[in-house]
Order: structure tokens, then sequence, then C-alpha cells
């Protein structure tokens, strides 16, 4: 049986270093070998953080920042030398030991935002909360408190399609808060952002960490943006070669509110409140014109003429899979080319998949219309000898319906996939 994971040093690991200390780097050095040659990343860095700092790493492409962040985060281990979190040897970890110490002690957030597209900002959130195995309810409760903290409380049923790129990084800076971790490490987190939502990030940051104490490590390569920091260490070549507090760090908030008033036009864009429900509607691409549908009856009309003339007059003899192949091209063409006039674009997914269904349901329904009547009109002999291969379905009615709801959906499958192949998607 595995020994089980545990978060506690043990007594040939040494004794914790003082509360006050955070993380403690002492001799880390990092190597990769690149074919032939190594790669010095890291060179005998040494470090400490305590609770509460706000630091920024700083360096250029190559400095070594990136390969510094991944061992703080417990996503790479050193080559050599030790690196203790909140008390715990972390660098030898195994990587079971290393993916629950992210998990507790440590909040991501990443330049790129990574949130999952298809779930809403709530359930974005809610992610490492799932992880941990914690019950819906409190996953719920917790995550709509990270979100209100970082003023996303009414955007919470939100896709990240439908917000800003600003308000897509609260709500990576909700997630990485949801577990309450002691450390945030934050990659270039405004490297996608404009200025002015760039201030809003780091003011958000400057007030988590002043008023919650959480300790903050961004890297960045960017100056200015450092200069948010409480301290600024600078590397080069995968070494340390300044380390300053700043006694009075750029106040985010207040250049904030010294940039002159966005463009009206722009600013209600990006802010502006979207409506889930309208949302909805525009992936859904709304009401399907009719006139797609009579153009659906006269293509398949003129694909079973088309198919007819090739058999007759090309091949001399009759092919059904031709006919219905004729059949299908003709109802997917002229279908797709009205939708796109009527709409001034091609159908959306879900206007493709509701013209298939509806159109076979409804030349179901015609047919069916029409056999009753020509019942009604004396042709009852002939329709009784055409269904006579089907007369045994008669006896088993939950079979005859499961027959019958099969053919409609295969019909309708085939339609929605030639509508797919002549039409873009979208």
């Amino acid at each position: 049986m595995a020994a089980a994971v545990t978060l506690t040093p043990s007594a040939s690991e040494g004794a914790a270093p003082s509360d006050d200390v955070l993380i403690e780097l002492k001799g880390v050095s990092k190597e990769y070998a690149s074919g032939t040659n190594l790669v010095r990343a890291m060179r005998d860095v040494s470090m400490t953080i305590k609770r509460g700092e706000f630091v920024a790493i700083v360096g250029t492409s190559g400095s070594g920042k990136s390969t510094m962040m991944n061992i703080l985060g417990c996503l790479d281990r050193p080559t050599r030398g030790t690196y203790t979190l909140a008390g715990i040897p972390s660098g030898e970890r195994i990587n079971d030991a290393r993916a629950l110490i992210r998990n507790r002690l440590i909040g991501f957030i990443f330049q790129g935002f990574n949130l999952l597209p298809r779930t809403t900002a709530l359930e974005n959130v809610e992610l490492p909360l799932q992880y941990r195995g914690i019950g819906a309810r409190t996953r719920r409760k917790r995550a709509l408190a990270a979100l209100e903290s970082v003023a996303l409380g009414d955007r919470v049923h939100h896709t990240p399609n439908q917000l800003s790129g600003g308000q897509q990084q609260r709500v990576a800076i909700a997630r990485a808060l949801v577990t309450d971790p002691p450390l945030l490490l934050a990659d270039e987190p405004t490297g996608n952002l404009d200025t002015r939502t760039s201030l809003e990030v780091l003011a958000l940051l400057q007030r988590l960490n002043r008023d919650r104490g959480i300790t903050i490590v961004l890297v960045t390569h960017e100056q200015d943006i450092a200069s948010c920091a409480s301290r600024v260490i600078t590397m080069r070549d995968g070494r340390i070669v300044t380390d300053i507090v700043q006694d009075k760090p750029l106040d985010a908030a207040a250049e904030l509110a010294a940039l002159p008033p966005p463009n009206d036009h722009v600013a209600a864009h990006a802010d502006a409140e979207i409506d889930p429900v309208e949302a909805a509607k525009q992936r859904i691409g709304g009401k399907v014109p009719f006139s797609v549908y009579v153009m659906m009856f006269v293509g398949s009309l003129i694909g079973l003429a088309v198919a007819a003339m090739y058999n007759a007059f090309v091949l001399g003899q009759s092919i059904a899979w031709i006919t219905w192949l004729g059949m299908a091209l003709g109802e997917a063409w002229f279908a797709s080319r009205r939708g796109r006039k009527k709409l001034g674009r091609p159908l959306t997914t879900d206007q493709k998949a509701r013209v298939a269904i509806w159109y076979t349901v409804g030349v179901t329904v015609a047919l069916g219309a029409i056999l009753a009547l020509l019942t009604v009109a004396g042709a009852g002999g002939f329709l009784y000898a055409a269904a006579a291969p089907l007369s045994h379905l008669t006896s088993r009615a939950p079979l005859a319906v499961g027959v019958f709801v099969a053919v409609l959906a295969a019909l309708s499958l085939q339609r929605y996939l030639f509508l797919s192949l002549l039409s873009p998607r979208r």
C-alpha cells in the first residue's frame, strides 16, 4: 500500500523556518539538458519572502524568472538546493505531494486566464474546490463569496465569452482565492490587458495584499507593473542581481483614478451588462425563415429530377442510392443558400439542427396526410399492398413505434450532416 501523502516536515528534513517566513530558497539551481548542451536556468539562488509581502520578480526573456515561478509553484523541482514553503520542504517532494501543496497553499493567476470556455464564472471558480471533494452547497457559497470579493457578484452566470478581458482576469483571481491560499502566484497577469484594465487588476491585487494579508509573487517583464509591488527582485542569467524594497510602491487605484475618462462608446461596449438569455439567442441564431423550408422542399424535387435523369440517360437503369443522394444534396444546397440570403450569414449549428428535425417531421406528417386522403378516396387496396412487407409490425405496437422514431432520427441526422457539409460552420 502506498504511503499517505503528508504536508508536515519529518525530523530528518530539519526544523521549519520562522513562522514569519513563507518562502525560503537556499542555493537553488535548475538545469535542463538541451541536446548536447546544458542550460542553467537558475544558478545558486537564495532568498526568503515573508508572509504578507507583495513581491515582483522582473527580468527579460531567458533571465530565469519563469523557472523561478515554476519552482515556487511546485510545478517543477530544483536540480540542487532546497525550497521550503510554509515550513514544508517542497523541492524534493514527489508529484502527488507537490500537487497537494499546490491545491492547499497556492493560488495561480495566469496571463491567458485559463478559464473553461463553456462554463460560467461561478463554475470556473468552484473548480479547485471540486478537486478537494467539497460538497456542492459549500462550493457554491465559497465561490459566490470569492466572486463578490472581486466585484463580480453580478456576473456569476456569465461564460468567459460574455466577459471583458479584465472581468475574465478577475474571475481567474477569484478562482485562485476560493481555496483561501496564503500565497498567490501571478504569471504576467496583465500581459493581455490594456493600461486601464491592468491598473484595475493591480489595484485589486494590492487590496487583497493589504486587506487580507495574502502574499503575492508577481512575475513580469514590465517595470511599471513591478513598481506597484513593495519589493522588486530582478533576475539576469538565472541569478538575482538586485533585491529592492520599495517604501512607497505605486498606488494602482490612485493611478487608475488619475487616468482620463474612457471613450464612452468603448466603455459602454466593454462594460455593458450582457443578458445571458440574449447571448443564448445570439448563439442559437434566432428563428429560421419559413422560406428555408420551402426551398429545401424545392431542392429535394430538383435533386430527385436530376438524379432520375442521370439514372435514365447516363446509367440506363434506376439506382436507388443515387436518387437518394440527389434528393439529399438538393435539399441541403437550396436550404443553406436560402438561409444565407435571408439571414446575411450561414445558418448556425442550432438552426441547421432545427431545420433538419422540423423538415423531417413536416414531410412525414404531409406524407401521412396524403396517404390518409388516398385511403378515403378509395386507394386503400393499393396502399395495403404497398404496406404488406411491414404488416408484421402492426401486431407489435412498441416495435413499430421504435422503428418509426429510429427512421425519423436517422433522416434528421442525415439532413443535418448534409446541411453542415454544404454550409460553413458557425
